[in-house]
This record gives structure tokens, sequence and C-alpha cells, in this order.
């Protein structure tokens, strides 16, 4: 209890809450003399200027506006004119003095609502006095605001810091125009640099924001909050800033020539003023004994400071390693926020280490003195760039390595000037990447390698191997990198093995080449140094083996014929070559020295030919045939290069696609790669590389590389997919009606595949693709048509600027999920397209009537009719079957409607648009139009659930409209669709039509359509004509609607915006008399699950639109009877009391009856049991003892007439009966049956005394039962 009043008075004492309201924006002053703290109070609504009214303007209301402004308490306040023009937001203000702002005070009621005219408004001035300062410097560093109050005293005034977040560049020129001594311009810096020890313990940061207020004249004016919480202080460099730094020995950068920065230049000081807390500034420390020399302006500071490069194990690296400060003979790593290039550079620089060819940003926490760096590269050492100077911890840090850290060489090639590229860095050799490599980088590394001044890039051949490092390094150079090692480097991970190696030749390397017409003969050349040698044709030199040798190495077979050639052909190569069938290369033959004056040329006829080829043209495998055998190509070695150039030569464009086919042969890889010389003028004439089989009989690659023959090729051939195979076209299902319009298709590799719908939505795309077909241009998409195609890719189209879209930029096929949805899918409709339509206004039967044409003309729909001409059987047939409507009737010649647009072509040719160019002849005053009519009637209908079904089918959700449902229920009568009560349940259906309507359509069977899977789930509609309204009482309660025929329950409905007259309709319609809105004042909310919101334009509340689940509200109307509440249901009775009763009963009751038993049971025995007196003649055993027999004869006479008394009395007998006591009531029975009587007779005396009998006994006993058992 006592927690929820201390909550109570807690909530009491917050004030009003803040409004939601975005728009409220903020409250100011403003006056001439830019005090922040003063001047008329405007406010900001929607980001427009407005004032305060001073209706019920009080001491409160001036309490609230200083808060609101962070100004103290109120001083005076005084009136003052206002602009008419601009808004009064805010008046007849109730505040009770703690809100936080005036837009949290009581009683406006609305932004402009109140109505004010007056033309003068409040100031107010109010007590505290704003100023502002740098920390660090004087005009550079962290912003700090200082609040001078009447009270304070001063140096222990307010201070706080401004928030580096929502200040701007203009919010630093305001700052430093407001501080005396740096008037000018200003600039914001890294706040990290300002970040001190005192900012990280201060708890008074304020935030500003000035964006929206109009003519910002003081920095405070935007301040949102002084209770902020922020990580970094706003931070500015005004224009009167001097940077200061020591240039000296790199061993230590804390002793050295004092320098000061002007125009971005380092320059001596040549005044000898000394400078307070010098050291302190530079972050060196404390000063020595003689801080700055007067003479020389040479300065010593106490610490020792250097920067250092360490490796892994922190030990000191050459112009490589992480980035350390070593201070006092402990390192610190410097972190890595914000870093650039330029720092990097500034570390090599100050090391003498050349130029950055690599950086990289190592993740570690770690400790670190230098944070934030910010270099010019001007300065003399990393530690006078501008940094947070502050021991931290790091969570990244810079690692560099410049260019003095580089070895370089070729490996896996034919010699020194041909091979992999490999580079020595951080001591460990690496493969270089192909990444980025162009000519200019071979040149310098052939340079650097001694093996000339060029070269050429041969890393998409398969000549020499791609190496096993796993770790590359790219290199980016720059024009003015003379040589390989100026050049940054990156590293590259490269264990998926997708990265390329470098791979050279430099103008050193030899090959053999044929110049001729065919790809197997012509004069014998060595191409060296980019040019061509010719082999000598001396007969000396020139043989049949050597012949031989050049056919087999140009894979041409052996030479049908050799000879020599005279032409003017120069340099001669110098040497000749003596082979045998040992020789694989006329390079390994034997070699001699030659007289290069000999004219002759060498010139050889081989018996093969040479072709390269693909399966389909431009597209498939690879195949190559040559004089021996013909076969696949090996798609390991096999590069995009080669299959630009193939695709070229096919006449199938310059570019590739990406397979989306992965082919494995089963015939073996008979050739590994293709190699291209320089002097190569088509594939025929490149170097061929064999694959060869080992003694076991894989094959492997030809050469002599050994790592090659332990790796067998894979049965994964060369497949080259040439850009211009590609095609487009359209290809909507049922799609004869239309032309140029419907879903986009493109071949692919022989496939027919979708286009997606972000392809088309560019405007390029779709002018290429309509002028490819022939369509003019693009128009606009349109959704795809139809169920999911069946296929595993979709193709996206980029760049494209030609009129083929083969020959755009981009063009990839991505897999298609079976998760995706057709929508991710698009149609296309071009400027030139026409679709077909039967129209007949008069029945609204979709398949008879006038036939249109709609075609496009200047952006607008156009219809065309056509004129009455002979149709013969086949062709209205084909125009039936094109309008999805059975088997042609017959055709007439209408009047109706009369045409004044018609269409010039036939329907002649097999396909309905193939004789569009074909005129016919029709006279110009002919107005008869070509009526047709065809069997079929699409019978349209919504079951009672609202399901919509065409000829029984039910109809797919997929890509359907609200404009179709409006369609659906105004063909059938209905009125228009209820959107928001259409059902979209996701379930399968096998079989469905897919609808799609063009904006000419009316009847929905006018409407494109196609059967197929559905996996979106049926359309259900409900028409507003089938809406019925009720209430839960007579004439008022919750306004309920239905809108279904089945027998479902209604729903809440919400009536938030009904005008009178259709509330009047509908009490009507409820048999009620008029709305009664004064009832409707006393409404009850429950949950509604939809709501009604109609202008004042609708007459009909079924049209209104129905919108999402809402609170719904009451409606009455004037016969609404408040019924009275029903009487409380009765107590339930309380069944314990009950239980226990009955148990109570139950208990006496088998009392009773145990008592009844024992009495029975007792008497009995007393009956059974002789008299004392009894003879023992008439016993069979024994004496029996004397009893008392008082009792026994009282008890007996009772059963005895007075006559008979008086005779037993006369008679001394000792001889009695034992009978229990019985009720008078039962002295009329007889005691005995009459056996017993009569034998109870014949045993008495003669002197008149009975004796007793078993009868006597076993007739006392029954009576008594009788007696127990009787009612009475």
């Amino acid at each position: 209890m006592w927690f929820l009043l201390l909550l109570l008075h807690t909530f009491a004492h917050i004030g009003p809450v803040s409004s939601a309201d975005p728009k409220q924006g903020k409250i100011i002053l403003r006056s001439e003399n830019n005090n922040p703290c003063e001047g008329r109070v405007e406010v900001y609504y929607g980001n427009e200027m407005g004032y305060v009214g001073d209706k019920n303007w009080n001491s409160n209301t001036e309490k609230v506006v200083c808060r609101t402004t962070h100004c103290g308490q109120p001083v005076r306040t005084s009136n003052v004119y206002r602009s008419l023009h601009s808004p009064v937001w805010l008046n007849e203000l109730e505040c009770k003095g703690d809100e936080r702002s005036l837009w949290d005070c009581d009683g406006w009621p609305g932004p402009n609502v109140s109505f004010y005219r007056k033309p003068t408004v409040k100031k107010i001035t109010c007590s505290s006095k704003i100023s502002f300062r740098l920390e660090q410097h004087e005009c550079e560093g962290a912003v700090k605001y200082v609040i001078q109050s009447p009270d304070s005293v001063p140096g222990r005034e307010e201070t706080g810091y401004i928030c580096s977040d929502g200040f701007e560049e203009d919010d630093a020129i305001r700052l430093c125009n407001s501080i005396s001594d740096c008037k000018g311009s200003g600039k914001r810096v890294t706040s990290q640099w300002m970040r001190t020890a005192e900012f990280m313990t201060s708890q008074k940061r304020a935030k500003i924001k000035c964006a929206g207020i109009q003519n910002v004249k003081h920095l405070w004016q935007c301040v949102e909050s002084l209770s902020s919480k922020c990580n970094l202080p706003a931070a500015v460099s005004c224009k009167g800033h001097k940077r200061l730094q020591l240039r000296g020995k790199k061993s230590n950068v804390c002793s050295g020539r004092l320098e000061m920065e002007e125009n971005d230049k380092w320059k001596p000081i040549k005044n000898n003023k000394t400078i307070p807390d010098l050291c302190k500034k530079l972050h060196c420390g404390v000063p020595q004994p003689s801080e700055q020399n007067a003479t020389n302006n040479h300065v010593n500071c106490s610490d020792q400071v250097k920067v250092v490069l360490t490796d892994d194990s922190d030990r000191e690296s050459k112009c490589y390693g992480h980035i350390k400060i070593q201070k006092k003979n402990d390192k610190y790593h410097v972190c890595g926020d914000d870093w650039t290039e330029k720092e990097y550079e500034m570390v090599c620089k100050e090391l003498e280490c050349g130029k950055v060819i690599r950086k990289d940003m190592k993740n570690m926490n770690i400790n670190g003195i230098l944070n934030h760096v910010k270099c010019t590269g001007s300065e003399s050492s990393l530690w006078y760039c501008r940094a947070e100077h502050r021991h931290q911890q790091c969570k990244s840090a810079p690692y560099v390595v410049c260019d003095g850290s580089l070895e370089v060489r070729l490996q896996d090639g034919p010699g020194k000037c041909a091979g992999r590229l490999e580079v020595k860095d951080e001591g460990q050799w690496k493969t270089v990447s192909k990444t980025g490599w162009d000519d200019s980088y071979t040149q310098r590394a052939c340079r650097l390698l001694d093996c000339g001044n060029e070269g050429k890039d041969k890393s998409d051949s398969d000549e020499f191997s791609q190496g096993t490092f796993d770790d590359m390094l790219t290199f980016s150079c720059k024009q003015e990198d003379k040589n390989l090692t100026d050049c940054k480097t990156t590293r590259t991970n490269n264990q998926n093995k997708k990265e390329k190696a470098v791979k050279l030749i430099c103008n050193e390397n030899k090959l053999l080449f044929l110049d001729g017409p065919k790809s197997c003969s012509g004069d014998v050349a060595i191409e060296y140094k980019e040019k061509l040698h010719w082999l000598s044709g001396s007969n000396e030199t020139w043989n049949k083996e050597l012949a031989n040798k050049v056919c087999q190495q140009m894979h041409c077979g052996n030479a049908s014929s050799f000879n020599q050639s005279v032409k003017d052909k120069n340099p001669i190569w110098t040497e000749s070559f003596s082979c045998s069938s040992d020789h694989k290369s006329i390079f390994d033959c034997n070699k001699n020295q030659i007289n290069s004056n000999d004219s002759t040329i060498a010139h050889v006829e081989c018996e093969g030919k040479i072709t390269v080829t693909l399966q389909h043209g431009c597209w498939g495998t690879v195949q190559i045939s040559t004089g021996d055998e013909a076969g696949h190509v090996s798609g390991k070695h096999w590069s995009d290069t080669l299959s630009k150039a193939l695709c070229q030569e096919r006449g199938c464009g310059t570019e590739i696609l990406t397979p989306i086919r992965k082919l494995v042969t089963s015939n073996e890889i008979k050739f590994k790669s293709l190699f291209k010389m320089n002097n190569s003028i088509n594939m025929t004439q490149y170097s061929i590389i064999k694959m060869e089989t080992n003694p076991e009989g894989i094959w492997i690659p030809s050469g002599r590389n050994p790592e090659s023959r332990r790796n067998p090729e894979t049965r994964d051939p060369a497949y080259v997919v040439c850009k211009g195979s590609v095609k487009a076209r359209f290809n909507d299902h049922d799609n004869e009606r239309h032309k140029c319009s419907g879903n986009v298709e493109v071949e692919v590799e022989g496939q027919w595949l979708p286009v997606s719908k972000a392809t088309l939505n560019n405007r390029e795309t779709q002018k290429t693709i309509c002028a490819e077909l022939k369509c003019g241009d693009g128009l606009d998409t349109k959704a795809y048509f139809g169920p999911r195609p069946n296929v595993n890719h979709v193709v996206t189209v980029e760049g494209c600027s030609q009129n083929t879209t083969a020959k755009c930029k981009v063009i990839n096929a991505n897999k298609f999920e079976s998760t995706s949805q057709t929508s991710e899918l698009g149609g296309l409709r071009c400027s030139n397209w026409k679709t077909l339509a039967l129209e007949d206004f008069g029945t609204e039967d979709v398949c008879k009537g006038d036939l249109v044409i709609y075609s496009n003309k200047e952006s607008e729909l156009q219809r065309q009719f056509v004129s009455g001409q002979n149709l013969t059987q086949d062709e209205g047939q084909k125009l039936c079957e094109a309008m999805k409507c059975g088997k042609y009737i017959k055709y007439t010649n209408s009047t109706e409607l009369r045409g004044d647009n018609w269409y010039e072509g036939s329907f002649k040719c097999k396909n309905i648009w193939d004789c569009e160019s074909q005129k016919q002849q029709r006279d110009q005053n002919e107005t008869k139009k070509l009526f047709i009519e065809c069997d079929a009637k699409p019978k349209v209908n919504l079951s009672a659930n609202g399901e919509l079904t065409i000829e029984n089918v039910p109809v797919c959700n997929s890509h359907w409209e609200e404009d179709y449902s409006h369609m659906v229920c105004q063909q059938l009568g209905k009125g228009n669709a209820i959107p928001s009560l259409s059902k979209k349940e996701r379930k399968t259906l096998e079989l469905s039509y897919h609808v799609h309507c063009d904006k000419h359509n009316y009847l929905i069977g006018q409407c494109q359509r196609t059967k197929g899977k559905c996996t979106e789930g049926s359309v259900s509609i409900y028409c507003s004509r089938d809406v019925e309204f009720k209430t839960t009482e007579t004439c008022g309660g919750v306004l309920r609607i239905k809108y279904q025929k089945t027998p479902e329950e209604s729903v809440n409905v919400c009536p938030s915006n009904i005008p009178d007259h259709l509330s009047n309709k509908l009490c009507n319609k409820l048999n009620c008399r008029g709305f009664d809105p004064k009832k409707n004042s006393r409404k009850k909310t429950t949950k509604g699950e939809q709501s009604l919101n109609c202008s004042s334009s609708y007459k009909d509340l079924r049209y209104c639109v129905l919108k999402e689940t809402c609170e719904s509200s009451s409606f009455f109307c004037e016969d609404y009877q408040e019924q009275a509440p029903p009487p409380p249901p009765p107590e339930p009775t309380n069944p314990i009391p009950i239980i226990v009763g009955v148990l109570i009963v139950l208990i006496l009751v088998a009392l009773i009856v145990i008592f009844v038993r024992y009495r029975i049971k007792r008497r009995n025995r007393k009956a059974m049991m002789p008299p004392a007196d009894m003879e023992e003649a008439d016993w069979d055993s024994g004496e029996y003892e004397d009893v008392d027999k008082s009792d026994e004869m009282g008890s007996f006479n009772r059963f005895r007439s007075d006559s008979d008394v008086e005779r037993e009395r006369d008679v001394e007998s000792n001889r009695s009966y034992n009978y229990d006591d019985v009720d008078e009531l039962t002295e009329a029975q007889p005691l005995t049956s009459q056996g017993s009587t009569v034998r109870a007779a014949e045993d008495q005396h003669c002197d008149g005394v009975d004796k007793p009998s078993d009868g006597k006994f076993s007739s006392s006993f029954n009576h008594d039962f009788n007696i127990l058992g009787s009612p009475g």
C-alpha cells in the first residue's frame, strides 16, 4: 500500500509528458543583441516559425520558458511586436511551472487553433548568461560551455561540454565567431583528438541541433538537452590557432628545432619568445632545465619518443610491421581508428623505408598511446600529427609494409626470364595475384629481373603452374613508380584457389611459329623479343627430320613436304638445329651457329589441319581438331581470354556469360590449353598444349613439370557461352491475342528463361528488348502472367544501350530457388503493342462482339475496329481460339456504334499478327464492323464463402489486383468489392486460372487467363451489396456487419467516420427512427474487426471503405431503449451441508437397523429358552436353573382372559410360560397359528393346566416378528 501511494505521488510530481507529435520543434528566445537567454519566444512547428500568445500568460509560463531554453530563472518580461504573417502556434497556455517545455503545458487547443489577432507577444529575460571556450589550446580544442548565474562565484561557474553529435560545420563557424580572440573562420576537427580525461569524467554534456531553426544567432539556441550521453566532444579549430612541432633525429622526436605551421608549411620560429607549457603541449613530458634555447630555438623535453616497426614477436623489423611508439624504452601500439593512406605514408617516410606498398589494419585488443591520427604529410614525425594522446585500449592497430622490404624472382618457367612471379614479403616468398596487374607492371618486373624492358603477361595461360602458396600479394602501382618494389601491395588469401597468379614471359623467351594461310603450313619462324626470327632454309640445316619435328611440335602430324622459300624476311635465326626422335622440341635439339647471310627460309607443309569450334555454334564445349586427333579442351586451364577470342572468331560477339550448366564429359580430354603468340592471327595459329598419358593410361599435361604429373586432369571440359547466343522473346502463356507485350524470356544455353522484374524496370533495357523484337520503344512493365515457370534460373540484364540484348554489358542467369515467387519475374509492354478484344455492350457476352484492336498511340489507349470482310472458317476459328472462346460460329457485319478508326491489316496468315502488313482494301465510306460469334461463355461465379471460379475452376491469387475484384462484383451486379475483406490464404492448387487484365478490359472474362498450378491460394471476393448491418441490441449497441451468404457470424465494425445522413439511413434500415448523437455520446467500446470511414459524398453505407481492426464504438438510434441490467444470477447452492445431512441420516438409519436386529435376536433367544419347572421328561437335556418368575407371570397374564387368570390363581402350580412384553394393539391377533392352537388344547391335562409344546414357541417367535414388521 505504501508503495502504491509513493508511486502515485511520484507521477503527480513528474508533470505532463511531452507530446509525441513529431511536428513539435524547438522553442528559442530571439533578440537583437544575440543573447540566447533574452527575447521574444519563437516556436517551431513543422519547421515553420511561429509565436506564443500571451493569453493566460503568468509567472508559471515564464518559468517554463526559461527552463525550455536552458536559461535559468525569469527576471523580467515586456511586450514586443510580432510579425503578423507568422502563426501563433501556442496560446491559452495553462502552465503549472514544473513542465519541461511549453509543449507540455495544458490549455492550448492545438497548433494555430486558438484565434490570436493581438500584434504583440511577450519578451522575456532569463537569469543565465552563456559563453563558450575551447579546451587544450586557445583557438583549438573541445567546445566547453559556461553558464554564469547571478549567484555564481567567478571561476566556479557551471561548465560542461558540447557533444559532437549534431555539431555541423556552420556550428564551428558560429562558435569561433563567439570567441573574441579567435574570430574568423573555423572548422570541425576530429573529436577524438580533444577527448581528454576531464571530458571522460564530466557529467555535463549538451547536445545541439540547429537544423530547422531560422537564422541562428547563438549556438545556445540550438541546445536540446544538458544531460545528453555522448562519447565525444565537439571539437573545432579556429583561424587563430598555430600548430607546433620539433624537428630533429628520428631516434628522439622530443628533441629538436621548434617549428610553427603557417599556410600548411613548417617554418622555424624566429622570435625568442618563450611559450608556456611548450613540452606539455607537444606531449613530450616536462621541460628540461633549458627547455627552449633562445639562440637557435632548440628544445629538449624530458620524454624520449620514437616511431618503430615490429614483427609479431615484438622485435624491431626493417621497413615492415606493427606501428608503435617507443617511449622511455617501452613500446606502445598506435591505435588504428581513422587511419588513412597518409598516415601509412608518414611512417614509411619517417623511417626512410620508401613508399607504402601494402597496409593492413589488425583487429586486436591491445594497449595504445596514440589514436585517431590524422597527418598532412608535412609533419616531422607521426608523433606531431593531430591525434588523441592518451593511454587507452585499442581494438585495432595499423600494420605497414614499405618497399624497402621486398625481393623478386620468377619460378617454374623455362629459364630465368619466364615463369610465375614471386615476391619475398616479410621474410616469406609469396605468389603475386593477377588482380589489377597490367603491362606496365610486367615491364617493371622484367626490368627488375634484368630480363629486358618488355614482357608478356601469361597469367591466363597454363604454361606455368599456379603454385601452391595460400598467401598472395596484390600490387597497385602508380605511374611514377619506376620499380615494382615501389608499388603498394596488399595480402590476399587464396585458400579457395580462385585467385590467378601472375605468370610472365619477358622478351628473352623463344617460341616456334608457322607463318602461312593455313593452320599447319607456312614459313618457319622463332618468336623472340616480340619479333619473328626466320629459320634458315639452307640445305645443310633444313631437312626431313627437322621438318617433322616442327610439324609435330605444332600438333600438325608429320611433314607432307618441306622446302625453302626465297623471301625478303629478316632477321634470320643464327642457330641451326639437329634433332632426333627423342627430342620433343626443336629447342631441345643440338644447336650450331650459322651464317646469317643465308637468304632462304625454311617452309613446311604438314599433314594435319587445326580447327577450334564450339559444340552448338555460339555455345557449348570447346572442341579442337588437329592433324592426329580431336577432342575436348581441359576446363581447368581454359581462360576467359580464350573464350572471348573464340566467341569473336565464331562471330558470336566479344563477351561471354557465366555458364549455368555443369558439364562433365565421359570422353577423354585431349588438349590442355591454347597459348596465343604475338603474331597469331586466329586460334588455329595458337600454340596448342596437349594432354598425354602416363604409363598407367591416365591423361596428364605434357611438359616437364613433375608436379603436373601428380595431378591427373578431371573430366571437366572447357565450356563457353558467348553473349552473342542470347536473344529475347515474348512468350506469355496463351498469348496469341497479344503482340509486343507479355512475359519476357531470354534464351541462354538453349533454354528459354524468364527475366527478373528488376531488370525490366530499367528504361534502357526496355528499349533494347523492344528494339530487338521490332516492337518500337519500351512503354512500361507489367506483372508476370501465368503459373510459376518450371526453370532453375532467372535472367538479369544490365547496361543495355544498343538494339540487341546480346550487346548488353551484363547478362546473368541467377538461381531461381524453389521458394522464389513469380512476383520476382516481370513482363514488358512495348510502344507497338496490340491486342484483340470482342466487345458487345448490349449483352456483355465476352465471346461475341465487334472485333477490336487495342494499341498504343502517344502513350494513350487507341481502339481500332476491323471493317466487315469475308472471314473464312479457319480465320474465324483462329480468332476464337486466340480469345479463348471455343469454336467459331459465324461473323456478321455490325453497324452499331459507328467506328471512326480502322485497322487495315488482315488475318489470313498462320499467326494472326503476321499479316499486319497486308493492307486490306476498304471503301472509305464503309461503316460496317466485323462482328464475331464464338460458342464459349465463360461462367463467372462467387461461392457462398466468396471463392471466385471461372468455368468452375478457382482463380489463383498470384498478381491479382483489387480492380479485378471490382470488375467481378460489377459484372455480377453486386456493386464494388470490399478490398480489405478479400481472403489471401496461401495454399497450393494443382489447377487454377491465372488472370491478367488490361486497362481496356471491363469484364473478367475478357482478361487473359491460363491454367496452371498455384501456390498462393485462390481468390476470394466479398461485394458491397451483399453487406448486411445489424446491432447487438434493438436500435442500438455495437454495430455489426455480415458480408457472406454462409451462416458465419457477423463481425464488429467501427463507425469511425459516418456522416449524419448515412447514419440516419442506417437507422431507417434497422427499422428505427433517425440517428441519436446524444445517445451516441455514451458509446461503449469493444474490439472491432473492420472500420467504416465515409466521406460526406457517400450515399450508401455499404460502399464505405473498410479498414483494419479497430476499437469499435456503439451506435444508437432514437428508438433505442437502454435495457435494465439483468438480475444477478442466484448464488449456487452449497452442496456441503446437503451432503453432510444425507450422511447423518444414513448413519442414523444404519444405527436403527442395527438396534432392531439386535432386539430381535435377543427376543428370539429368550423365546427359545425352556421354563425352569419343565419336567425332565419333556426335554432332551438336563436341568435348568431357577429364574425369577414375577415378570414372566405379569407378562403372561396380559395374554389371558379374566376367567383364565382367575382359574390359574385357584390352581396351585409352579409352572408358567415365559413371554416377552408386546403392544396391546396386537392382542386381537392370535399368537399362534391354528395348528398350534389345536396342539395346545390337546396338550392340556385333565386338571386344566396347559403344557408347553414346540408349536407354542414357534408361534410366539412369528408373532413377535410380525409385530415388528407391521405398519402399526
